[in-house]
């Protein structure tokens, strides 16, 4: 899948958790942990493909992504020709290690663990990273330093302005990032060549089986079926979760609404 497609679906997948968890667990959420848990999500959505050199998250930070990519990459080939059963083939390198779920769940336990450790720089620089691999995942044409400005600024404003802020997140963030990473996967588990969600699980003489739908209903990344369907209703999905689950959006659009009515000639 496209990056695009990859963010909004974990902006749709936070905002849902988030948004709809609290009212099950009967937590009251506030407006901060809501968009920084979707927004997490969103940005850890791209993260897993870290292990292909071009991707939106390994140029996104300059060196540092790109030293990231490095130690990614041959971590992920060593782990598969270690792990490789009969039938598996291939090199490891794309659409490995970090396409599985063990990965996605260990990376959230470890941003977990930091944030109940050390709280608000874990929940800020995490939100940071995050929105700024969403914001150039949504829109490709924003180059480097403008989107980082941007995604800086936005980070500024849920700390600051945001009723709740980031705080109400530590210790349960991480799952933001075990989110985000995992419908990726899933997300490329529908395209025509899968992800081995299920690894070190063997599977048809297989520890890294391509987990997908049927073939029959696998699209192709960046095709006609993502841009013309798959990506406008996700889009569509994530501006009607906002205004349902993030606190004082929904009042906001109806004061809005109920104003614009009164100005419109009757």
């Amino acid at each position: 899948m496209l990056g695009v497609s990859h963010a909004l679906s974990g902006a749709a997948l936070g905002l849902a958790v988030a948004g709809f968890g609290s009212w099950l667990v009967e937590v009251p959420a506030t407006a901060g942990s809501v968009l920084t848990f979707s927004a997490v999500c969103a940005g850890a959505a791209l993260l897993p493909d870290l292990d292909h050199p071009s991707s939106t998250v390994t140029r996104r930070f300059s060196w540092a992504s790109m030293v990231a990519s490095r130690v990614v990459r041959p971590l992920s080939a060593l782990l598969y020709r270690a792990t490789r059963a009969s039938r598996d083939t291939g090199r490891g390198t794309h659409r490995g290690l970090t396409h599985t779920a063990l990965c996605a769940v260990l990376i959230g336990v470890l941003v977990n663990l930091a944030s109940a450790r050390w709280g608000t720089p874990v929940l800020v620089g995490t939100l940071f990273v995050c929105l700024a691999l969403a914001i150039k995942g949504l829109d490709a044409l924003v180059p480097g330093p403008p989107s980082l400005v941007i995604a800086a600024g936005l980070t500024y404003a849920v700390e600051v302005w945001v009723p709740g802020g980031t705080a109400g997140t530590a210790g349960w963030l991480g799952a933001a990032v075990t989110l985000g990473m995992l419908v990726h996967a899933v997300g490329d588990a529908v395209t025509e060549s899968g992800a081995p969600l299920l690894w070190p699980l063997t599977i048809r003489r297989r520890r890294w089986y391509p987990v997908g739908t049927p073939r029959p209903l696998r699209f192709r990344a960046g095709g006609r079926v993502e841009t013309m369907l798959v990506a406008p209703a996700l889009t569509v999905g994530v501006l009607v979760l906002v205004v349902l689950v993030v606190p004082g959006v929904l009042p906001l659009v109806l004061r809005i609404g109920a104003h614009v009515g009164q100005l419109l000639p009757h």
